[in-house]
């Protein structure tokens, strides 16, 4: 067996058990939001069970993967900041090594995320992009639909996200190609099979 082929079947069941964990760490705030906003609930499960969708070769579009891959680096980011900006919280015997687990999970969507990123998207996708994730964020932070956090600091969460929202499509557009070619990026890309 080749490093591919041993390395493939891992990384695709990690991704289906982070689904799962995903989906079930969103489950009583999916019974309590309204039917139009589910959606934008589970960001992280929904991302990652999209991106299952191109690594398995189901999907193969350009927009889907570059908007893909922005919300798996997107989440997968906040989500590590979320953890060290309430880390007094994450921190707690009782959460340590369950906030180290998913601090690493994520840190390993973000990375997934860039792999899926296509070598040049079109100005369609930034356009979609942007429009999308802008709309999540009106949906999170003024629609309530942002998951529960710890209290604090809500405004400053509010503000970096709607940020990323502009600045992640903006930088994954302009340096794909670059990205591509990263040494952490590119060997994903081969172990996932993704040209």
């Amino acid at each position: 067996m080749d490093k591919r082929s041993q390395l493939f079947l891992p990384i695709v069941l990690l991704n289906i058990a982070a689904i799962f964990a995903g989906g079930y760490f969103y489950i009583d705030q999916l019974a309590e939001t309204a039917p139009h906003l589910l959606v934008f609930v589970p960001d992280c499960p929904l991302y990652v069970l999209l991106a299952l969708f191109i690594i398995l070769g189901i999907i193969r579009n350009e927009i889907f993967s570059f908007i893909v891959s922005i919300g798996m680096v997107k989440y997968g980011l906040w989500t590590v900041f979320i953890f060290l900006f309430h880390w007094d919280v994450y921190s707690q015997p009782l959460f340590f090594w369950t906030s180290v687990i998913f601090i690493l999970g994520h840190i390993g969507m973000a990375l997934e995320g860039l792999a899926l990123l296509p070598k040049k998207p079109a100005r369609l996708a930034l356009a979609l992009a942007l429009a999308w994730f802008l709309l999540n964020d009106i949906s999170d932070y003024y629609w309530g639909t942002v998951p529960s956090l710890p209290p604090g600091g809500l405004e400053t969460v509010r503000i970096l996200t709607i940020a990323s929202s502009i600045a992640l499509p903006l930088l994954l557009f302009a340096f794909a190609a670059q990205i591509r070619k990263c040494v952490a990026v590119a060997w994903l890309r081969r172990v996932l099979g993704i040209k």
